[in-house]
């Protein structure tokens, strides 16, 4: 089911922003327009009442023309709730709708105002019918003749501005929300200590592409004018590609060339799929690309197509680097997991070790009070008593000789445990330690750095035939305001190492053991040290670290 939905994710994620464009370009157009009512019918109305034929092919103002004119036209039907618009300078209009008069009129002189008048009459949803206008030329330099009368929806001039503001705004929301999530991946990367530059071209290509679309967009009436000259500049438009490839140049890593040619043939695949069913539907896809942009690009003009290039690409760049540095994060996240899990069992470890210790000291006490009885035994020459003791003590198999290797129990408790467990390995353990009872170190650090040490040592050595005498040697000790570790050990097998030379575990549980080396890194760094590491003779391996201990 998982490897199922790893494969679909492309196509849903592509489905989800196809819709998400449709729904957005939904308030981007209108299907509303203003319909101009055309005359079917114009005659000159004589003196006598008679009637002839009149016809003409422009409006405006002729001085020439006189009289009393007549034109009937249709009003369509379905034409919803509106108003018709017309001018009345010039004329003594009447207009007629199926024989009713609605609206009538005798134009004052306008020539003292720089529009011209005009006259609105309201019409309901649903009206259709013949409409008949009989005007009088009044003034044929002010007139507009014949009348353009023409229906205009309710509310479409809120409906234009809003639609084209809208098809401003959504590409600059857009470019907007791609340049804050540049700029949140940058800080995160910063964050996690590993910046990643390429995201700064790219960052400065949004504002670009941002700035470009609002100053396009009369973004220039809300700034000072010399703002709006300046971002106005058409080096801002051809500076976004360059800065684009810059981006693309710095991205040389295989990963992100992969994620993008899988983009390139997602998108690719969308794009024509969805020209292809606006074609055919006759949508607005196809209308822009068949009508506007195709021959914006046979004229030689590029600003379009390479506004909306740009903006795919970034959107696309912006995609990847924020995929990207969410699997760094995830990965970072893993691996403090690891290492909480890791200090969690080396912990658990070493308590369980002190209270074994303890029993074993317990033990002891009991031994010497067993001793001191055996002692009074010999003195009263009690044989059988001495007998029935000694088999109690060769039954006891707690009663084992145990080696003090240093005063301080944290470190003492861990060489114990060690020393055992290398005894059952075969692996030699030679010690030097000079530290005090009392070492100002925490104690779940140095549990950690010196556990971690001895696990990993022993394991090397482990590897190393007998023969060869595999050991361990460790020395501790104090000098001046420092804590010296020296850790050395054999080793048979080839050193494992990632891409970045970091050493591996030959464990068979890495996700929990497979951290311990960069664990004692990061204690190391905590107390201004590092460890140094080196090999001699590809046999020996040497560990060696500093610790400033806290004042």
């Amino acid at each position: 089911m998982k490897q199922f939905f790893s494969r679909i994710s492309p196509a849903l994620f592509l489905g989800m922003t196809i819709a998400v464009i449709c729904i957005l370009h939904l308030f981007t157009k209108t299907d509303l327009s203003m319909t101009y009512i055309d005359w079917d019918i114009s005659v000159r109305v004589m003196e006598d009442g008679s009637e002839q034929p009149f016809s003409t092919d422009t409006y405006g103002n002729d001085s020439e023309l006189s009289g009393t004119y007549r034109f009937s036209g249709t009003i369509p039907e379905e034409i919803g709730t509106g108003n018709l618009l017309f001018e009345t300078d010039g004329l003594s209009l009447t207009l007629s709708l199926n024989g009713t008069v609605i609206w009538q009129s005798e134009s004052t002189d306008a020539g003292k105002t720089l529009f011209m008048s005009q006259g609105s009459v309201p019409l309901p949803e649903g009206t259709s019918g013949e409409l008949e206008a009989t005007c009088e030329i009044l003034d044929s330099s002010q007139a507009m003749f014949p009348p353009l009368i023409r229906f205009v929806p309710e509310n479409l001039d809120i409906i234009e501005s809003t639609a084209l503001a809208n098809r401003a705004a959504f590409p600059s929301g857009a470019a907007a929300l791609a340049l804050i999530l540049v700029f949140g991946i940058f800080l995160l990367s910063i964050r996690m200590q590993s910046p990643d530059f390429s995201l700064i071209p790219l960052f400065f290509a949004l504002a670009g592409l941002l700035l470009t679309q609002l100053m396009q967009a009369e973004g220039g009436y809300f700034l000072p004018r010399s703002v709006a000259d300046l971002l106005a500049r058409r080096e801002i438009s051809f500076l976004v590609p360059v800065l684009l490839l810059v981006y693309l140049a710095l991205n040389r890593k295989r990963k992100f060339w992969k994620y993008f040619g899988i983009a390139c043939a997602w998108s690719i695949g969308a794009f024509l799929l969805c020209y292809l069913v606006s074609w055919i539907s006759g949508g607005s896809l196809a209308l822009y690309i068949n009508g506007t942009l195709l021959p914006g690009l046979k004229a030689g003009y590029y600003g379009g197509a390479l506004y909306w290039l740009s903006l795919w690409l970034s959107f696309t760049a912006a995609l990847i680097s924020a995929y990207g540095v969410l699997q760094v994060f995830s990965e970072h996240r893993a691996l403090e997991q690891a290492l909480i899990l890791r200090n969690r069992l080396v912990t658990e470890n070493y308590h369980t070790l002190q209270k074994r210790m303890e029993a074993d000291a317990a033990v002891r006490h009991e031994f010497r009070h067993q001793l001191t009885a055996l002692e009074l035994l010999c003195q009263k020459e009690d044989l059988a008593g001495i007998r029935e003791l000694l088999d109690q003590l060769n039954k006891d198999k707690e009663l084992r000789a145990t080696t003090d290797f240093t005063s301080n129990q944290t470190v003492n408790t861990i060489l114990q445990y060690t020393s055992g467990r290398a005894a059952r390995s075969g692996v030699r353990l030679d010690t030097d330690i000079h530290i005090p009872k009392d070492l100002n170190l925490p104690e779940g650090d140095l549990c950690s750095l010196l556990m971690n040490m001895l696990d990993n040592a022993l394991e090397a050595a482990s590897g190393v035939p007998s023969e060869e005498e595999p050991y361990i040697s460790l020395r501790l000790g104090i000098n001046g305001a420092y804590f010296t570790i020296r850790c050395e050990n054999s080793f048979h097998n080839v050193l494992k190492k990632d891409k970045d030379g970091n050493l591996l575990t030959t464990k068979p549980d890495p996700q929990v053991h497979g951290y311990g080396l960069r664990q004692m890194e990061d204690i190391a760094r905590k107390y201004h040290s590092s460890l140094r590491i080196r090999t001699e003779n590809d046999r020996i391996f040497i560990l060696m670290a500093a610790l400033r201990l806290p004042e």
